[in-house]
């Protein structure tokens, strides 16, 4: 092999290389970031529970779901979504370039609004740095936001170890425009309003046989549509 073959030949093993390494950065990348870095930015799902813990932390169950989010005014559709609504977080599911799959946590910096199991959730700043997920039911002035939650606790017997999920529980609110306004039940609802408008609701929550407690989102909605006809309070 002559010396200008021995050079080219050399210059090609660098370039080969180079390209490689260039190139396996490149993948490396694509699988933690996805093709769009807006949604694909979060930090990685690594939260188990305590090992032999009933139930789970999620909104339903551990079953991923298709979903929309919404971050910085950016809408995408058709994602595998879940809710933990122990630790508060939006979970993406995706397939990396690999081939395996990835649980990636939305961030709540950017994170709007998403659409999950057929309900609308949207993120509140309550205060000047704390934010809540909320599911909306409605339309406004007058909205009704519900905080869902689950807590850890030990199974209910004597000499327990193990630890168990509670139900998902709502904090059920009423959100005027300006203010939350809490609420457990028809009593409590109706309290919100003045006396004049505190008449009608008590009517029409009897005349739909509405319980604040178990009824359903649709009937919420409408509610929530009687309520933006009466005069504010």
């Amino acid at each position: 092999m002559t010396f200008l073959q021995r050079l080219l030949f050399l210059i090609f093993l660098l370039t080969t290389g180079t390209f490689a390494a260039a190139q396996q950065s490149s993948i490396d990348e694509d699988i933690i970031y996805g093709s769009d870095p807006l949604l694909y930015n979060g930090r990685f799902y690594t939260f188990f529970p305590p090992l032999n813990t009933g139930g789970n932390q999620f909104f339903i169950d551990s079953q991923f779901e298709l979903g929309s989010i919404t971050l910085r005014g950016v809408t995408y559709t058709n994602l595998m979504l879940n809710y933990d609504i122990y630790n508060q977080l939006l979970i993406l599911k995706h397939k990396n370039l690999s081939g395996g799959t990835n649980l990636i946590i939305i961030s709540d910096a950017w994170l709007e609004k998403f659409d999950f199991d057929g309900k609308k959730f949207e993120v509140i700043s309550i205060q000047d740095t704390v934010k809540r997920i909320f599911q909306v039911m409605g339309s406004g002035p007058n909205l009704f936001m519900y905080f869902w939650k689950k807590g850890l606790i030990l199974e209910n017997y004597n000499g327990a170890k193990n630890h168990i999920f509670s139900d998902a529980k709502k904090e059920m609110n009423l959100f005027n425009g300006i203010r939350f306004m809490k609420f457990r039940n028809n009593k409590s609802f109706c309290l919100l309003f003045d006396p004049e408008n505190r008449i009608a609701v008590k009517r029409y929550l009897h005349d739909h046989k509405i319980n604040m407690k178990k009824t359903s989102d649709v009937t919420m909605t409408g509610l929530s549509h009687y309520c933006n006809t009466l005069k504010r309070k």
